[in-house]
């Protein structure tokens, strides 16, 4: 929630009588202007204390004595007139039982007029005895409007100081700022002044920067990954039901389809055979569909420090809201969410809150994020993760098909720089009965490596060499690929 939202929920939670609002966020100055207009709308004061300075109304002096945290406490319990204030990092204090006493005192006196007590802090820490009585509100990110203007306060700034040369045409400007959703405000102004000053210059290719920029930045903080689209589903062989599926809800996550009643497509689980394209449907979906995606490190998640795995989880998705309408490419989901895990209590119940929190949003999602999960053993997942009304759907890829892998050598040949028309891709097709898509491509890479080592041109023979040294997984598992092809029929939707 940000901007004029945020100033109306914080508003209501106020007039609501809540005596303590506990305001999640990382950007304390935009919260403190944020919690500024909301004093001025009610037309109460506004006062902020920190450690360092003390409680002082906005724009005064410190008042004398109030530097301790129960020095605070004591000033607000003898203030009677309505008001909003402000503790930074109060949160640290929580742990100490006087603190918290004197904080439930003080609750019986707030809630019976407009004044609370709002305590800001990046990380969410609420004593058992408090929960009753506060307010939990996450500051979301800047909205399009904030955002908007940063930009053009940021670039008149960087024109007056650095003498920037300004090129880009009002029209695009749209999408400097989607470019830079998913940041706060000052990551945004970071990211922004570093673009532009690269290049010396504010245009289109500023675009291009920022998201390079904030990718990086992202990666960094968290467990998402912002990723570059690759090839599109023209590139993969076969899965045609599935590709038939994503035709048909191309445009549904757009004001269009909302206005016609077309409910957004909440996402698809796609499992199947190991190196038969899972991973690369995944990829080709936001090409298809023209979005920003998204790739979820299940491996980063779970944090050794108690809470650090919750608050990665909420602000991943945190993230990629603010970045909608987004693809969310989750791989291998069965690593993020065993079930072995699911139902034990060896991590003191952390897997479990993750789950729980991920299905509702899963769930209950409002913003345009189509999620894509892939897995290779979906006996491993949860029962509840694969009801319906999860995904939309849940589609198997199966060994391509004769047909199919003449298509998937046609592919491979072509992105190989090799005239096609000059292979029998019937023979080759015939031969690799069983291989899977990766295993065809590997075919085709080693046959290339061969024939440039004796400085000939690839031919039909050499691929069907290479072919005939290689035992693919449906040899060599024969067992456990049978396995998961008997558990998927009837249980899920063939994607070839």
């Amino acid at each position: 929630m940000a901007g004029l939202d945020a100033r109306k929920e914080l508003a209501l939670l106020v007039n609501s009588h809540y005596p303590i609002i506990y305001l999640e966020t990382w950007e304390e100055g935009r919260a403190t202007e944020i919690l500024a207009q909301v004093a001025q709308d009610l037309l109460v004061p506004f006062y902020v204390w920190t450690l360092t300075a003390g409680l002082a109304r906005a724009g005064g002096a410190p008042i004398y004595n109030t530097g301790e945290p129960i020095q605070v406490l004591a000033e607000l319990n003898g203030m009677e007139a309505d008001g909003l204030f402000l503790l930074k990092d109060f949160h640290k204090h929580l742990d100490d039982l006087v603190i918290v006493r004197k904080l439930r005192d003080l609750t019986q006196q707030f809630r019976r007029a407009r004044r609370s007590i709002i305590i800001s802090a990046p990380v969410v820490n609420i004593p058992i005895e408090l929960e009753k009585d506060v307010a939990r509100f996450a500051l979301g990110f800047p909205d399009d409007a904030e955002l908007t203007q940063l930009v053009q306060t940021s670039v008149h700034e960087l024109e007056e100081t650095y003498r920037i040369r300004n090129q880009l045409p009002c029209e695009q400007m749209p999408e400097v700022v989607r470019s830079l959703s998913g940041l706060t405000r000052e990551e945004a102004r970071r990211v922004l002044a570093q673009s532009v000053l690269e290049s010396g210059r504010f245009d289109q290719a500023t675009v291009s920067s920022i998201r390079a920029a904030k990718g990086k930045l992202i990666k960094a903080q968290g467990v998402l990954e912002f990723l570059n689209w690759e090839s599109g589903l023209d590139a993969i062989g076969g899965v045609e039901r599935l590709k038939d599926w994503l035709a048909k809800r191309r445009d549904a996550l757009t004001p269009e389809a909302a206005r016609y009643g077309v409910e957004p497509p909440r996402g698809i689980l796609v499992m199947g055979v190991q190196g038969c394209g899972k991973s690369l449907c995944a990829k080709a979906v936001a090409r298809e569909w023209n979005m920003q995606l998204l790739k979820f490190d299940c491996g980063s998640l779970f944090d050794k420090f108690v809470g650090e795995s919750e608050k990665n989880l909420r602000k991943s998705l945190r993230v990629a809201e603010a970045v909608a309408p987004a693809v969310l490419w989750i791989d291998e989901i069965e690593k993020m969410f065993p079930r072995s895990s699911l139902t034990t209590e060896a991590d003191g119940g952390v897997s479990m809150r993750i789950f729980g929190s991920f299905l509702t949003w899963l769930q209950e999602k409002k913003a345009p994020v189509f999620v894509v999960a892939t897995s290779n053993d979906i006996a491993c997942l949860p029962a509840e993760l694969l009801r319906k009304g999860r995904f939309d759907e849940i589609f198997f890829v199966d060994l391509p098909r004769a047909e199919e892998r003449q298509g998937i050598f046609g592919i491979h040949l072509a992105c190989r720089k090799q005239a096609v028309a000059k292979f029998d891709l019937a023979t080759l097709a015939a031969a690799t009965e069983g291989f899977s898509g990766a295993e065809i491509e590997q075919v085709v890479k080693s046959a290339l490596y061969s024939a440039f080592s004796v400085k000939t041109d690839l031919s039909t023979d050499l691929i069907l060499k290479e072919v005939e040294a290689t035992h693919p997984l449906s040899q060599t598992m024969r067992e456990r690929v049978n396995e998961l092809r008997e558990w998927a029929r009837g249980r899920t939707v063939p994607a070839n």
